[in-house]
């Protein structure tokens, strides 16, 4: 199957998947969700094995890292492991609670605001870069709250269909999807657009595509070199805004912190200077998820070979 065709699919069944959660969490409840969320990680950690020695590899390092002791207590084994796959599930019902418009069943505590509304009171845009790590949607409630607009930049074809579910599930939501497609030409033009309204870009930089045409920088991260795109830092220069951090940890049933960073405020448009920056920025992002990850070490939920040390024969990352 080619990679287009691959893509394709990936995205209808990403659709269908959640208008089938949605179905069942209203149906049967969070409870029962719960369960069943649980059952599914259940069966994806006993059948996926190179899932597995992602999610010890990465604990090992983890451990090995200064701090890293102290942040898990004890050698990591494989009842750590089921425990980060079982924390992602329950992050998962969080992201489908905040898609919900439930928002208001928790509790929010957001560091950093103060450099948020100081960029939305002087109606200035910004790029919000995430990574895989705790619950990026808790922008919901930050965006609710605040009265943001944050648009969610995605690769995919049907940003539309994405939006008309998240309206029917939330007509009040401030956060919508933008297809991202470097082939289209105005692309680059609708998200300035947004920037010039005083909204917000919101991405992930902590994984590269699977096109392997993305511009990508290495960095330490947990002790080995590993790659990072700078196409989040590159946009930030195109649009001429700063660049903040979001992580949103989970704290408990119900409780997040969100914490929001300034990592750039402006990456220079000239090529050479661009060019100059761009590496020490990697870097700067790198660390302070290498810092976020001490706080809540099972809250890192890349399942694949983050640091490229499996043979290619294994497969590309999911």
């Amino acid at each position: 199957m080619s990679g287009g065709a691959w893509t394709g699919l990936a995205e209808r069944g990403s659709l269908l998947g959640m208008r089938f959660t949605v179905w069942i969490y209203r149906c049967c409840g969070r409870r029962v969700s719960g369960w069943l969320a649980l059952a599914i990680v259940s069966y994806f950690f006993v059948t996926d094995a190179r899932g597995r020695r992602a999610s010890r590899r990465y604990l090992a390092r983890l451990y090995a890292a200064p701090g890293g002791a102290a942040a898990l207590g004890h050698p990591p084994g494989l009842r750590d492991c089921f425990r980060q796959y079982r924390e992602f599930s329950r992050c998962v019902l969080d992201r489908l609670a905040f898609a919900l418009g439930e928002g208001d069943r928790f509790t929010v505590e957001v560091h950093g605001r103060d450099a948020l509304a100081t960029l939305h009171a002087a109606g200035r845009g910004a790029v919000l870069l995430g990574a895989h790590l705790g619950n990026f949607d808790a922008l919901r409630a930050l965006a609710r709250r605040d009265g943001v607009v944050v648009n969610v930049v995605m690769f995919t074809r049907h940003a539309e269909r994405i939006n008309g579910l998240l309206r029917r599930l939330d007509p009040a939501a401030e956060v919508r999807v933008l297809e991202m497609d470097p082939a289209v030409p105005d692309t680059a033009l609708r998200l300035r657009a947004c920037v010039q309204r005083g909204e917000f870009v919101a991405l992930l930089g902590d994984r590269v595509g699977a096109t392997g045409r993305a511009r990508i920088a290495r960095a330490s991260f947990l002790g080995r070199d590993a790659t990072f795109p700078v196409g989040p830092f590159v946009l930030a220069a195109v649009l001429g805004c700063p660049v903040i951090l979001i992580v949103g940890l989970r704290r408990g049933d119900g409780a997040y912190e969100v914490f929001a960073e300034l990592l750039a405020d402006r990456v220079p448009l000239a090529p050479r200077l661009r060019a100059a920056s761009l590496p020490g920025l990697v870097r700067r992002y790198a660390g302070r998820l290498e810092a976020y990850c001490l706080r809540a070490p099972y809250q890192w939920f890349n399942f694949y070979d983050f640091w490229g040390e499996e043979p290619a024969a294994r497969g590309s990352a999911p």
